[in-house]
């Protein structure tokens, strides 16, 4: 991933500036330099939060790098373009803020993200959602917003500390940069289970515990074992104690039952003998009632007698009643029939009083006529009055639009005029622009072959320095060369010494010696026993620099070849700078890069003239064009004026016209109503009056109509009524004589056959007493015949007796129960209990086992063990192994093979200092130290090793992603002159493998030796950005 370019609005301290990082891809290294605070990590913490949606370290939130001063109308926004893998990306991101909505009031703008990628076709597709976003990027570069920061930006003394740091430090900054938080959960998964196995086995004992205690068995041990022997005793025991007793019991109860019956037996023999005494006794006054019931039975015979009569009577009371209401009718109907005779002589005296009034009524109908046949006249009067208002509401526009009209045009006529004072102004200027574009394109010219120059001018130096480069790499590889030269000799001296040693210890008496040929060996060569080396060692060394010293060679021939190569590019450089000069005298001859400055700054003037001159080219063409508008409206105002004077005459002879007309109809209307609305008003009373006559004429004959129906009506029931009434009374006299008749045979009058027929209702009561008290007599005295034939020959029982003896033997067989009951409860809790104790303790003895083979793993992968290495460290150490193996290969050439990271191996007085802990070899001294013995400037170099190791690390644990720029965010003060250019020569390495390196601090060495520099200038809360490419 390269960057191309970042555009930051109202984002920390910046209010619209653009960082394009193209401008340095010919350059080595630059420089990012400003004062403290003024902004230089803003441009890291914009591209950070461009691609991951937050800030590089996540100090701040992406809201709080809104720009203080930012109006509230001004949006704040990232847009970052960057290369990736030959293709180019852009996203634009705007974070939480809040701006000025309608009418000012303040609005809160959610997050927004625009992706635009290119597609399988190379067409453009955009992305807006922000989850959708992350993940593209996060399947783009394969890096977490961590490993992106630190990849891309070495951070000021972050990895000073991390070398410093002890294990557990490093641990926390490795498993984020590396991702072995899936070891972490995992042991803490089994920490977690080991808890919960843990707290399950504390639970099982206690619940064993509780138990144990729950059982109704004293025992004086708390040990399960020991305990579950004594209570299996205990049951045992118990059981055979409850047999024995269940048996007795047994007895008890039968005892208890054959009492129980006898019992039931005279109780029941005591209530027939309680019974027949009651029963006799109430027999005894039942016979003694006996003329009472015979008194009942007389009363019903003569009740039953009059309900034989009762319809009779009945009809001769109905008829009665009926002939008392007819002659209350008959009465009531001849006062009727005397108020309708009165009521038809009243409006028979009514109707001839409305005669009198018919002829008033004909005359408003004759008027009535003669009004409404002028009604229409009224309506063409009206519309001569609308008429004649319209025309002068017509004449009263016209005259408003013909001074409207008139003023317009008079405007017109006065901005025409200076129009065209402006366009003969602008014409004199305009006429300059044409040799304004004629030194325009030269210019052109002349920056196309100023860039080509300074091209190659760039290409030189690149070469210069990469020849340093070379010659620094031919230095190290002499130095390794002859080292390994030396460890040849020194191995093929080793050597010879073994051999010699083997011979001095073989040499005999009397035996030749191999080399001299002596049998005597008085003075054999003092050797001391060396190491044992082969030949094959020697001849592997030699081999290795025989290598080496072909490595030297071919560099150095790279060197001259390259030397030659340049020498001719710069003879072809300084000629075409010549010609360059010759054809363009006119410029000063100085530094490429200044020229360059100036011709731009010339071209900036230029274009900004001709842009003024092209302005006023539009300016002319506007007013041209407002020329020809307003010629063209002021001819129409002039049309329109004469159209509008026309109107104006023929309006007003429509209106004379139109008097005329009117005076002539107001003169056929009646004096006495004028206008058409006092004719109607009396239309309407004639109307109303006439309407009232009719109807009240109407409703007279109704009525006197109604009358005469009503009378002949009345007249009619009065002689019905009369007939009916004679009738019933011939029927009354006739059944009062039947009836009269038959009560003298009983007796009685028809007073007292009236009162018999209203006791008549208890008839069924009385039959119904008359029958119980029968049958209640029936029944008292089968029942006494029968306790009677029971009872006979038996005596009284003695019940209190047999009730002593029974509840002597149910106290007996409950209290035998009771022991039963609390002898078999007692057994049957303590049998659970030992159930379930038993059970408990085979589970706690299973879950035993496990918890320790468990504890034992989790001691070990949380360094509890001997080592004091947990898992994950252990995979955090493989993984700085690694880092360490590359970072050596540079810490050797920034300290010219002196120092060497390498592990701590020793077993730290705890987790903390174990696994991760950093040494330093020292080759001058043979032999390791601690980190922390680093002098300030060391410790930079050995940092900044480490730091580019782990970048290039995390890289190829990341899916080999390529980051094709580096920022070093670094203390470059601590470093002296020697080891300032070993540093850089060593980020120049790196932009030789086509990384773009940016530097950033304010170390005036680096502003001297780094040529290519983004300055950042602050100016009170702001701070603006400057290219400088030449100190």
């Amino acid at each position: 991933m390269r960057p191309l370019e970042l555009k930051l609005k109202n984002f920390g301290p910046y209010v619209d500036e653009t960082v394009d990082f193209t401008r340095f891809e010919q350059a080595p290294l630059f420089l990012i330099t400003g004062k403290t605070g003024s902004g230089k990590t803003t441009i890291f913490d914009a591209m950070c939060y461009a691609l991951f949606n937050e800030t590089s370290g996540k100090k701040r939130q992406a809201f709080q790098m809104r720009s203080d001063f930012a109006s509230d109308k001004k949006e704040t926004s990232v847009e970052f373009t960057f290369e990736h893998q030959g293709k180019i990306y852009y996203i634009k991101r705007q974070p939480k803020q809040v701006l000025a909505g309608r009418g000012g009031k303040p609005v809160e703008k959610k997050a927004k993200v625009e992706l635009i990628y290119p597609g399988p076709a190379e067409e453009k597709l955009a992305i807006q959602k922000i989850p959708e976003a992350r993940r593209f990027i996060d399947e783009l570069l394969h890096l977490t917003a961590e490993q992106f920061t630190k990849v891309i930006l070495l951070p000021q003394g972050e990895f000073r500390n991390f070398l410093a740091a002890d294990s557990k430090e490093k641990e926390e900054v490795l498993r984020n940069l590396f991702g072995s938080e899936l070891f972490e959960r995992w042991t803490e998964q089994l920490k977690a289970k080991f808890k919960e196995q843990n707290a399950k086995y504390q639970q099982k004992e206690q619940q064993l515990m509780l138990s144990m205690q729950q059982a109704d068995f004293s025992s004086e041990t708390q040990i399960p074992e020991l305990w579950l022997e004594q209570i299996k005793s205990w049951l045992e025991q118990v059981n055979a104690q409850l047999a024995e007793q269940a048996k007795t019991w047994q007895q008890a109860k039968k005892e208890n039952e054959r009492l129980q019956h006898i019992l039931s037996k005279q109780e029941e023999l005591q209530k027939s003998f309680d019974l027949l005494e009651k029963l006799q006794a109430k027999q005894a006054d039942l016979l003694a009632k006996a003329p009472k019931r015979e008194a009942l039975r007389q009363q019903i015979v003569i009740l039953k007698w009059a309900l034989k009569h009762q319809t009779n009577f009945e009809l001769l009371e109905n008829n009665k009643a009926t002939l008392v209401k007819t002659k209350h009718d008959i009465q009531k109907t001849e006062q009727s029939y005397a108020e309708l005779k009165n009521e038809q002589l009243s409006l028979a005296t009514k109707l001839a009083k409305h005669e009198v009034k018919h002829k008033e009524i004909a005359n408003y109908q004759y008027q009535y006529k003669q009004l409404e046949t002028n009604l229409p006249l009224y309506k063409v009067v009206s519309e001569l009055l609308t008429a004649r208002k319209e025309v002068e509401a017509r004449q009263s526009v016209l005259v408003a639009e013909i001074q409207k009209t008139t003023t317009s045009l008079d405007k017109k006529q006065a901005k025409l005029a200076t129009i065209k004072a402006k366009q003969h102004a602008l014409t004199e200027l305009i006429q300059e622009k044409g040799s304004l574009e004629t030194k325009l394109e030269k210019l052109k010219y002349q920056q196309v072959a100023l860039t080509e120059l300074l091209q190659k001018q760039v290409d030189l130096d690149k070469r210069q320095t990469n020849i340093k480069n070379l010659q620094n790499e031919l230095a190290d590889a002499i130095t390794i060369s002859q080292k390994a030269r030396a460890k040849a000799r020194d191995l093929a001296n080793q050597l010879a010494d073994h051999y010699i040693f083997v011979a001095v210890k073989k040499l005999q008496a009397g035996k030749p010696c191999p080399v001299c040929g002596s049998l005597e060996h008085p003075s054999p060569a003092k050797v001391s026993e060396v190491a044992r080396i082969d030949e094959e060692q020697v001849e592997q060394a030699k081999q290795q620099a025989r290598k080496l010293e072909d490595t030297v060679t071919a560099l150095q021939a790279r060197i001259n070849e390259f030397n030659a190569e340049t020498v001719e590019r710069q003879k072809e450089f300084e000629t075409k700078r010549q010609a360059f000069f010759e054809k363009y005298p006119a410029l000063e001859k100085s530094e490429l890069t200044s020229l360059e400055d100036k011709l731009a700054q010339n071209k900036h003037e230029l274009i900004q003239e001709i842009t003024i001159l092209t302005d006023k080219e539009k300016e002319a063409a506007s007013l041209q064009k407002q020329q020809e508008t307003l010629e063209q409206k002021s001819e129409q105002a002039r049309s329109k004026l004469t159209e509008l004077n026309e109107q104006a005459q023929a309006a007003q002879l429509d209106k004379q016209t139109l008097i005329t007309q009117l005076a002539e109809k107001q003169a056929q209307l009646p004096a006495k109503y004028q206008t058409e609305k006092q004719a109607k008003a009396q239309l309407r009373i004639w109307q109303q009056k006439i309407a009232e006559f009719e109807a009240h004429l109407a409703d007279l004959n109704a009525h006197i109509k109604q009358t005469e129906q009503s009378l002949v009506a009345t007249e009619t029931k009065l002689n019905e009524a009369k007939q009916q009434a004679k009738e019933l009374q011939q029927v009354i006299s006739q059944r009062q004589a039947d009836l009269e008749a038959v009560c003298a045979v009983k007796k009685v009058t028809l007073a007292e056959l009236k009162d018999l027929l209203a006791q008549s209702v208890q008839l069924e009561q009385l039959e119904k007493a008359l029958a119980d008290q029968q049958k209640e007599l029936d029944s008292i005295n089968g029942q006494v015949e029968i306790l009677s034939k029971q009872v006979a020959g038996q005596k009284q029982p003695d019940l209190e007796q047999t009730n002593k003896k029974l509840l002597q033997a149910k106290r007996t067989e409950a209290k035998l129960q009771q022991l039963v009951a609390e002898l078999e409860h007692k057994y049957s809790t303590n049998t659970k209990c030992y159930q379930q104790v038993k059970s408990l303790f085979e589970q706690q003895q299973a879950e035993f086992t496990q918890l320790g083979q468990l504890k034992e793993l989790v001691d070990v992968v949380t360094g509890k063990g001997e080592q004091k290495l947990g898992f994950e460290r252990y995979i955090l150490q493989t993984y700085l192994k690694e880092v360490l193996l590359t970072a050596n290969v540079r810490l050797a050439h920034l300290t010219n093979g002196r120092y060497e990271l390498c592990l701590n191996e020793d077993t730290g007085r705890g987790a903390s200092s174990t696994g991760l802990e950093l040494d330093i070899y020292d080759d001058n001294a043979g032999k390791r130290r601690s980190v922390h013995t680093l002098s300030g400037g060391e410790s930079f170099l050995a940092a900044l090793a480490l730091a580019l190791a782990l970048g290039e690390v995390i890289q190829k644990k990341s899916g080999g992603i390529e980051i094709e720029a580096l920022f070093v965010d670094e203390g470059f003060g601590s470093l002296d002159q020697e080891a300032l250019r070993v540093a850089l020569e060593t980020l120049q390495t790196i932009e030789g493998k086509n990384r773009m390196v940016g530097i950033i601090s304010h170390v005036t060495e680096l502003k001297a030796q780094l040529p290519y520099q983004l300055q950042v200038v602050t100016k009170g809360e702001r701070s603006t950005l400057r290219y400088v490419t030449t100190i």
